[in-house]
């Protein structure tokens, strides 16, 4: 009798334990639960799809699917279609599109005016370049028109270059032009002014060099320079609309086709990185003095937009591929260090850089030049 006298306060407190222990796991399981509920639809909300205009020169990029993966980590999807840049800054529709990415910062002001955008993205960009051949870098060497620095080839007289072109010179015409003895005359060849960026870039360094050195900022200005620029654009032939198919001619087509191709850096950075096997051999880059930047500026229309500028500004993995396919960015790192390690040598830092004309001032010479064409 004693022992169960005993025994009971112990019985109970062990079933108060039990009882109280149940009933802390089912709250506790139930919590877990609703956390884990919570958590995924967190994750959910955080989850967009972004839809947007891009420069055909970074299809590549958002297609590799470890772009996509890293994007898919901060729960964003992103749809992407080619367009030029000067067709991207027209096509605003925040109904369409939550982004514009065009290749070029008189494009992307434009873009920003019309998206009343709060802030935009510059998360890389690209120095324009002179695509050519050493056989062609070297006849231009000893007629003084360019420099080779360390293997670098520099076009340090650019105003001489142009006065040659609106002269109507032939290759065959200059000293030590052995190797390329033609007819061809000297020209440097670019995509269609009225659609794409990269000779939009091509117009701002011209129209500088024409206006003594100044960028166009008038009506004056516009008038002056006209006669000079119109002509390296017209006496192309059929222009291609976008960066990439000239390109592509470069490499498959060699010398004959283009001797000078005005180009963007990364296009070479991102096919010697691809081709490492092709870097000793005779395509070389020119880098003209002055040249101008193609900076990448993402405008956003949504906030779905500003996510996808935020990761791409921010996210050190985004900016590592970028430098994959040829681009330069902010950070530590900008992407000729990188590219060095891979056996391609550019300049670190280029000094004699212009800015290009406002939108408003682009835009009126490519609608004289457009008016040419008819």
């Amino acid at each position: 009798m004693e022992i169960r006298k005993l025994l009971a306060p112990v019985l109970a407190g062990v079933l108060a334990l039990a009882v109280g222990g149940g009933i802390w796991y089912s709250r506790s399981s139930i919590n877990d639960e609703r956390s884990a509920q919570q958590a995924a639809q967190s994750q959910r909300a955080r989850e967009v799809t972004v839809r947007g205009l891009i420069g055909s020169e970074k299809d590549a990029f958002f297609a590799d699917p470890r772009v996509r993966q890293a994007l898919a980590r901060q729960g964003i999807t992103a749809t992407v279609e080619k367009s030029g840049s000067r067709s991207i800054a027209h096509r605003y529709d925040a109904k369409q599109y939550d982004f514009g990415f065009p290749s070029g910062a008189p494009a992307a002001a434009l873009l920003r005016e019309q998206a009343k955008a709060a802030a935009v993205f510059n998360p890389f960009y690209t120095p324009m370049v002179v695509a050519s051949w050493k056989p062609i870098a070297e006849i231009l060497v000893a007629n003084g028109l360019a420099r080779n620095v360390a293997g670098t080839y520099y076009l340090d007289d650019m105003p001489r270059l142009m006065d040659l072109i609106e002269k109507g010179a032939r290759w065959r015409d200059l000293k030590s032009s052995q190797t390329f003895a033609t007819g061809k005359g000297v020209l440097v060849n670019s995509t269609d002014v009225r659609t794409s960026n990269s000779a939009a870039m091509y117009l701002a360094l011209a129209s500088y060099l024409a206006n003594g050195q100044q960028f166009v900022q008038s009506s004056e200005d516009v008038d002056r320079v006209l006669p000079r620029v119109a002509p390296l654009f017209l006496r192309q032939g059929l222009q291609e609309s976008s960066s990439s198919g000239p390109f592509e001619d470069y490499l498959a087509l060699g010398m004959g086709k283009a001797p000078l191709l005005m180009a963007y850096e990364s296009q070479m950075i991102e096919f010697w990185l691809k081709h490492p096997d092709r870097i000793k051999g005779d395509m070389v880059l020119m880098y003209p003095q002055p040249t101008v930047y193609s900076k990448h500026v993402l405008v956003p229309y949504t906030p779905a937009g500003v996510r996808l500028g935020e990761a791409l500004d921010n996210d050190p993995e985004l900016r590592v591929l970028a430098h994959e396919y040829g681009f330069r960015t902010g950070g530590a790192s900008k992407g000729p260090e990188l590219w060095k390690g891979r056996g391609i040598v550019v300049p670190e830092t280029l000094i004699d850089v212009i800015d290009p004309p406002s939108h408003e001032w682009l835009e009126r010479m490519i609608v004289a030049i457009e008016a040419r064409f008819r």
